[in-house]
């Protein structure tokens, strides 16, 4: 049974890369045909069909998502994408705003749904849970969080991993305290309340820390943060757990892990990005697995069926009186055993 949530205007990202050495095909990965669809379109159905969606914006190159949502109706509202990242999430922020000003509605209090088009395991059932996960957040917190971060943990990706008759996906992780986690391509915010939007953009830039000039950029510009020290001794620690665990350095991963306490990481990032920050555990490792390669792209094409199934077989959304607590909608924290097996799993059947 799912919470009774008000719905939610999203937004789906699906510039082009700047770089074309990131297409994948010579493709812009949200037109990438998998089974009978695009990637754009299991994103757009997922949306949809959720319950808790109103108006979709879709940002993107104008004339090719035009032509490929043609058949739609008028049910999704284009907008031209204008270059970075951010740049294309407030440029589809300010077209939905500036239809939604009759509706009397502070612009600042609007929450939007944000996801990348390159996310084909996002179900209906991974949505909703979403948007019903944050908003039973905020009610447990008893204020307002005005960007929410979806992170998965290693039980929602281990179904995803490598078997012995099968390929299969395996990425790093956030090796904290006491949890592994990874970045979801799913948000909830309210971007009139975000004051300090670069130090957005490079988190968004440097996000998967697998690029150190990425990271130095990163940690410059959280350096000219009032809370940016603490920021970047954050960033400082998360790479040096990511590099102990990977040399097999074990106590020395331990030692970094320590330093890095998921309440004070969010609280930090509230300090540096001026407003209420928190993350928010998905079951859905779908919505983490986004088509970062062609790798990656052969891989979800050949197991797209039995992992949507598997997404769509995961537990509906908790009633509201199952979250009666901040702690129901945070896992408890679990022992992190090391780097992430990838040998023989249980298939998902």
């Amino acid at each position: 049974m799912s919470v009774a949530t008000p719905s939610v205007d999203a937004v789906v990202l699906a510039g082009t890369h700047q770089d074309r050495r990131r297409l994948i095909n010579g493709l812009n990965k949200a037109f990438l045909p998998l089974g009978n669809s695009l990637s754009l379109q299991y994103v757009l159905d997922a949306l949809c069909r959720s319950g808790k969606v109103g108006r979709v914006f879709v940002v993107g190159p104008s004339e090719e998502l035009r032509r490929h949502l043609s058949g739609d109706g008028g049910r999704y509202h284009v907008v031209p994408e204008k270059g970075r990242m951010l740049d294309n999430a407030l440029e589809a922020y300010r077209s939905a705003e500036s239809e939604a000003a009759q509706d009397g509605a502070a612009a600042s209090d609007r929450l939007y749904l944000y996801l990348t088009s390159d996310i084909p395991l996002a179900v209906p059932e991974a949505i909703a849970d979403f948007v019903d996960r944050a908003a039973l957040l905020e009610k447990s917190l008893g204020q307002r969080i005005d960007l929410v971060a979806g992170v998965s943990d290693e039980v929602a990706l281990a179904p995803f991993y490598p078997l012995t008759n099968r390929p299969g996906i395996v990425r790093p992780y956030m090796e904290l305290k006491h949890q592994r986690l990874r970045l979801a391509n799913i948000y909830l915010a309210r971007p009139g309340r975000i004051r300090n939007l670069e130090v957005l953009q490079q988190g968004f830039a440097a996000r998967k820390l697998t690029q150190w000039r990425s990271v130095g950029r990163l940690i410059r510009t959280f350096l000219g943060n009032p809370a940016g020290l603490k920021g970047a001794s954050h960033v400082a620690w998360f790479q040096a757990a990511s590099v102990f665990e990977k040399t097999g350095f074990r106590r020395l991963a331990k030692l970094a892990r320590n330093r890095l306490d998921r309440e004070v990481i969010e609280r930090t990032a509230s300090a540096m990005l001026g407003c209420r920050f928190a993350a928010l555990v998905t079951p859905y490792g779908g919505l983490s697995l986004d088509i970062d390669d062609a790798a990656d792209y052969e891989i979800i094409r050949e197991n797209l069926t039995i992992w949507r199934k598997h997404q769509k077989s995961l537990l509906p959304s908790f009633t509201e009186e199952a979250a009666a607590s901040v702690e129901d909608l945070r896992p408890s924290p679990r022992p992190v055993q090391g780097p992430a097996r990838t040998g023989p799993r249980e298939p998902v059947t």
